[in-house]
């Protein structure tokens, strides 16, 4: 009977060991805290023929005391991580339409090694990246921002300070993400998409294949039956 308690509570102290341990692991990857400071660092431009601008680059540059935007979307990827390859189509589109009101954008890739270095360039040439890339390719910066799943967003706010922090990337981001942008950089969100406002539907596809000639050929066979008879 005694080891059956003991076995019974040695059990329960190892879940809950185990319990607090997968606790932590996600908060941990949940990664910086919204309200906090965003960390200062400056890492090597990797797409220098697309961004001409500097050839180290941080989120001091655009946000900060010194700080030339409203808003900075920095995400962290990898050449490995799919979610982030779909990721890195809309932040394009994102800074390429608010760049003008306020919108700084950047990449920092977590790819261990230099000779990693030619990929990244690689899949953000695809991609037309023309904000700065940068290499962390030592993994000291995601340490110090606690990147431990990808895609890792951050949203920090003119003042240094972070405002959103987003970990993976879903379709349900993706339909959020631009009026997130708009209301960080103070402009009214925009209507949610419907039918009504010109989305394609699988009526509209049907109404455009060609069916009226084919009736129209139909009819002039018959007339030139009753003209013969």
């Amino acid at each position: 009977m005694k080891k059956a308690v003991t076995m019974i509570s040695t059990m329960l102290m190892l879940s809950l060991a185990i319990g607090a341990g997968v606790a932590g692991a996600t908060d941990e990857a949940a990664g910086l805290p919204e309200g906090a400071e965003v960390p200062r660092f400056k890492l090597p431009v990797v797409n220098k023929e697309k961004f001409t601008d500097a050839r180290s680059f941080g989120p001091g540059k655009w946000v900060g005391p010194a700080g030339e935007k409203k808003l900075l979307v920095m995400s962290f990827f990898a050449t490995y991580c799919e979610p982030c390859k779909k990721e890195m189509p809309e932040l394009v589109r994102l800074y390429d339409t608010y760049k003008d009101q306020g919108l700084g954008v950047m990449l920092v890739s977590i790819d261990k090694g230099k000779d990693k270095q030619a990929e990244v360039v690689e899949l953000t040439g695809k991609n037309n990246v023309a904000f700065p890339v940068v290499h962390d390719r030592f993994q000291v910066v995601a340490r110090r921002y606690k990147a431990e799943r990808l895609p890792y967003m951050l949203m920090v706010g003119q003042d240094g300070v972070i405002k959103t922090v987003h970990v993976g990337y879903t379709d349900e981001l993706k339909a959020s993400l631009e009026n997130e942008v708009r209301g960080h950089l103070g402009l009214e969100p925009l209507a949610a998409a419907s039918p009504e406002d010109g989305a394609a539907t699988d009526e509209d596809e049907v109404a455009k294949e060609p069916t009226g000639k084919k009736k129209k050929k139909k009819k002039s066979k018959r007339k030139r039956r009753k003209k013969k008879s």
